[in-house]
């Protein structure tokens, strides 16, 4: 196992709650589904910065700065979240109340990312001012699956498959940063990842706690477990 994913493990993943109902369902699901899911997803990030570094020219970090910007923009991050908030049935705002509050968090989590990706393309002297990324396609259009909301097609979602969304999704994100951490010396590539460790750590951290705390039947589990297969297919390509 890499030492980054390792580290993370030992820091956020292994640790439990005492007395959390779900926990021994997380940690199973994670040996037996998220690890390689994880694994994968850090040695794609560490071969893409190999080649971004010898590579010798800035375009890789315009092109990356470009895509964070359209998967975190403000317009995209406003639909995906807000969209999740009104999957939830009003009866049952009470019981996800949690879950609600980590959504409503993470619009203005998200929204901030894309400023981080903005000052790179700034700072590179690449564009002038942030509203012509609005002229740029590559700035506005991404390739994720809208499985979880990115627009109003699919209301459907059991509320706990954003918890497992959470925990999988934002590890990768967690482990990626940690990565570029440790390879890339740009100052402007450090700090658009630096000013999103701790937030993406926190949506993991939400994930884990509510899959902790709520997931200790067969019927609650069941959402999450769909929630990873579906991701370990789409994201991860593993059936």
């Amino acid at each position: 196992m890499h030492p980054i994913l390792e580290e993370f493990l030992d820091s956020w993943v292994w640790p439990v709650m005492p007395g959390a109902p779900g926990a021994e369902f997380r940690l199973r699901l994670t040996r037996e589904r998220c690890l390689k899911g994880w694994e994968i997803a850090l040695a794609r990030t560490l071969a893409e910065i190999d080649e971004e570094l010898a590579s010798n020219d800035e375009a890789w970090k315009k092109d990356r700065a470009l895509r964070g910007y359209a998967a975190e923009g403000v317009h995209m991050s406003i639909k995906q979240m807000s969209a999740q908030l009104l999957s939830v049935d009003i009866g049952e705002q009470e019981r996800y109340i949690d879950l609600q509050r980590m959504r409503a968090r993470q619009i203005w989590d998200e929204c901030k990312h894309s400023k981080l990706h903005a000052d790179v393309l700034l700072g590179k002297g690449w564009i002038k001012d942030e509203r012509e990324l609005m002229d740029i396609a590559q700035a506005n259009v991404q390739p994720l699956p809208a499985y979880f909301g990115m627009s109003m097609m699919f209301p459907h979602i059991h509320p706990l498959a954003r918890a497992a969304q959470n925990y999988y999704q934002e590890d990768s994100a967690c482990i990626g940063i940690m990565a570029y951490l440790a390879r890339v010396d740009d100052p402007l590539v450090r700090h658009e990842h630096l000013s999103q460790r701790d937030e993406e750590l926190m949506h993991f951290m939400e994930g884990k706690f509510q899959i902790d705390l709520l997931c200790a039947t067969p019927q609650t589990q069941q959402p999450v477990e769909e929630a990873l297969d579906y991701l370990l297919h789409q994201v991860a390509g593993i059936r």
